[in-house]
């Protein structure tokens, strides 16, 4: 009996989780402990691991190092000592780590930086295209892949890929400061399923997408290519396993020794961060100078350990921040400080696990304020820590002190809140950390560890895939239903026998892409060639119809011997002929309609009207998120209202309302050109459109007509993912007829 193989896990982020130290003569892996490494050491069924090996591996030890890798089901994907510069420090940590993080004053832009990006992009998907396979699952980590899912998706649609986001992403006014802020989109809609840390950065991300990109959207989904993509909300932790060994082990127990001689007497403010200006370490280290200027006893019962780990030291700017640091801390110790007893320590070294889990269970407060995180694992280790099991009898209890601007803060909501900027109110919790009574600590640590141990790094991992696999199969279930091979061969076999040829033809959406301003949509090159080699075929008539303006398809498809239908039908011209209107209708009204949509122009920004010989169109795809669509349903009511005896009524498209002549639609225009046809029995009628506005098409046409939907599914018809996937279609019909 055949078994159902099960998927293999690749998963791809920029770094691998070990780190390759070059020796003479050999090389050295160590295990990183980093977050992602510790989240997914126990995920099953993972075939490899796709990264960077950390360094410029020269070209003669690159086969020795993969051999080394490989072992551990590792493969490396190399780069240059000039790739690591443009992708690594210009473009990741230059560009897009200070956008992320809402630091809009030190976004670098380089050239070139793009360009190497997108290039070790297209190299990591090629070298997980080599090893997948159909039925597989990619998962790819974080901002330094954001192209992959797309590059991925163009050569596997079947792939089920998700991606996690372990940074903030910020509100979609910062997004649109970068240039590529396009293409890092669409390369991320190549998922099935995106995670995030938070509610606010799945709603940032989701309104990037429909402000940016014009997409549709539910609120855990977006709707992209024919495809649904899952958002979800997904906050990582600890991994509660590890630290909980640790806790039981001799090294804890000996280091937890060693911090009880080292500061007797005195109760310690721990901080452990990663050097980076994200993470608020001056403000930190200022309010702890304010508290024991204000409270000068502290200098004597409290003393601060600050850890900073080595990071990013190619850096010229994190170089002079580790100066400013030191200084600051000499600073405070010169004031305070007095022989043999500083009230500051500074660390600038990696902290091994068993003494970095003493210092959590030992510490009074821990001191965790960034100034933006994605989510912050400090935070939950602390909590893990100071929440696993104590002696009985013992008293000792910490307390956590978090930033607002984490993305642990929402998880751990019995921390004590702070604004990282109001240095005031950082000494003030900090005093008030200090001197909160046992109960309360005790009691707030219970319930901050209880979420701690569900947040747990390897239960998120398995939460991740669960909901990736459902993602990933509602898309499956979809693309089987949409368009294959064998039915687009059928229309072309259907369209090369027909003695006639009729094709009714939406344009945007359809033919072109959406774009955020409408005359952003004008043809390409391509698509003109396309159009011209179809009215070049013998017997075949082409009708673009269209809701655009008459002079608009005029200036754009007037050259052409096209049929056009612009207003919806409402104006028609013949190939080479004048326009005319199929029925005389009275405009009376259009005066108070217009000046009404006039008034919404000045109350919502971003929007604008469209005047139309027979009718009037008020666009908002440029206007605030929500605001606009509130806009148009509450205008659309009123509208109604006014024009409810009148020769006109409102139609809504792609963020757009329209007051059209009532009686008016597109399927009337197919209606009355295919009555002016004398078709002959076995014509071909293909009817392609993308929104409610076609339907109407659909609705007119034939019963054997060819009835296409771009962009999903819609009962009745054949969907076909993007308007390049219906050109791709025309150009193989035109490849099989002889023009005349």
């Amino acid at each position: 009996m055949e078994t159902t193989r099960q998927p293999d896990i690749f998963i791809a982020s920029n770094r691998l989780p070990v780190t390759v130290q070059k020796q003479p003569g050999r090389v050295e892996v160590e295990r990183s402990a980093g977050g992602l490494a510790s989240a997914l050491r126990n995920v099953g069924g993972v075939r490899a691991w796709i990264g960077w090996p950390g360094a410029a591996i020269e070209v003669a030890q690159r086969a020795t190092v993969q051999a080394r890798l490989q072992a551990e089901g590792l493969v490396p994907v190399f780069l240059s000592a000039d790739e690591e510069r443009s992708y690594y420090v210009n473009m990741c940590n230059g560009t897009l780590w200070p956008l992320l993080h809402y630091f809009p004053g030190s976004i670098e832009f380089h050239d070139r930086a793009y360009e190497v990006y997108e290039l070790v992009n297209r190299r990591f998907a090629a070298t997980l295209l080599e090893r997948v396979g159909k039925d597989d699952v990619v998962w790819i980590h974080d901002f330094h892949l954001m192209l992959v899912p797309a590059l991925l998706r163009a050569e596997r649609p079947e792939l089920r890929i998700g991606f996690f986001l372990h940074v903030p992403f910020p509100s979609q006014e910062l997004w649109r400061l970068l240039p590529q802020r396009e293409e890092l989109l669409r390369g991320l809609l190549g998922a099935d399923y995106i995670g995030f840390h938070t509610a606010d950065y799945l709603r940032h991300f989701r309104n990037a997408c429909l402000r940016v990109l014009g997409l549709e959207a539910g609120a855990d989904s977006l709707l992209a290519h024919g495809r649904r993509i899952g958002l979800g909300v997904e906050p990582l932790g600890a991994d509660v396993a590890h630290f909980q060994g640790l806790l039981a082990g001799d090294a804890v127990a000996r280091h937890l020794a060693e911090c009880e001689r080292r500061w007797h007497g005195r109760r310690l403010v721990l901080g452990v961060e990663r050097l980076d200006y994200s993470k608020g370490i001056l403000p930190k280290l200022r309010a702890f100078a304010r508290l024991l200027e204000t409270e000068p006893a502290r200098r004597e019962d409290t003393v601060m350990l600050q850890v900073v780990v080595p990071s990013r030291a190619e850096n010229r700017s994190y170089r002079l921040l580790l100066e400013e640091i030191e200084r600051e801390v000499g600073r405070i110790n010169g004031r305070f400080g007095a022989p043999g007893r500083m009230p500051l320590e500074f660390v600038h070294r990696g902290i091994e696990p068993a003494e970095l889990a003493a210092l959590y269970r030992h510490a009074a407060v821990a001191m965790v304020t960034p100034l933006r995180d994605g989510m912050n694992l400090v935070a939950h280790e602390f909590v893990l820590c100071q929440g696993h099991p104590v002696p009985a009898g013992s008293q000792h209890r910490g307390v956590l002190v978090l930033s607002e601007f984490a993305g642990a803060s929402l998880s751990l909501l019995r921390a004590l809140p702070v604004n990282p900027m109001d240095l005031a109110g950082l000494a003030s919790a900090l005093g008030a950390a200090l001197a909160m009574p046992v109960e309360e600590k005790a009691e707030r640590t219970a319930d901050m560890y209880e979420r701690a141990v569900e947040l747990d790094s390897a239960a998120w991992a398995a939460r991740f895939l669960r909901r990736l696999d459902r993602a990933a199969a509602h898309n499956t279930a979809t693309r089987r239903a949409v368009f294959d091979a064998a039915a687009g061969d059928e229309i072309v076999r259907r369209c090369r026998a027909a003695p006639l040829r009729l094709l009714f033809l939406d344009y945007d959406g359809t033919l072109r892409e959406i774009a955020q301003r409408p005359e952003q949509a004008a043809p390409n090159a391509e698509l003109l060639r396309l159009l011209a080699r179809l009215a070049a075929l013998p017997a075949t008539e082409v009708h673009v119809v269209s809701g655009r303006r008459r002079q608009t398809l005029l200036a754009w498809l007037g050259n052409l011997p096209l049929w056009l239908a612009a207003e919806h039908g409402f104006a028609r011209r013949r190939p080479g002929g004048p326009w005319t209107e199929p029925v005389v209708v009275d405009r009376t009204v259009l005066a108070r309609v217009e000046a009404m949509l006039l008034d919404a122009c000045e109350q919502v920004p971003g929007s604008h009207l469209e005047r139309k010989a027979c009718g009037l169109a008020w666009h908002y795809r440029l206007a605030e998120l929500g605001y606009g669509s509130w806009r148009a349903r509450e205008l659309r009511s009123a509208l109604d209202e006014l024009l409810r005896d009148q020769p006109f009524a409102t139609l809504a498209g792609h963020a757009v309302l329209e007051v059209r002549a009532r009686g008016i639609d597109k399927g009337r225009y197919l209606a009355a050109a295919l009555a002016a046809t004398a078709a002959p029995a076995g014509a071909f009628v293909l009817v392609a459109g993308d929104d409610r506005t076609d339907e109407d098409m659909y609705q007119a046409a034939p019963a054997d007509a060819v009835r296409l939907h771009v962009g999903g599914p819609l009962a009745g018809t054949q969907a076909l993912p993007t308007p390049a996937d219906l050109r791709r279609l025309l150009a193989a019909c035109a490849d099989q007829i002889t023009p005349r």
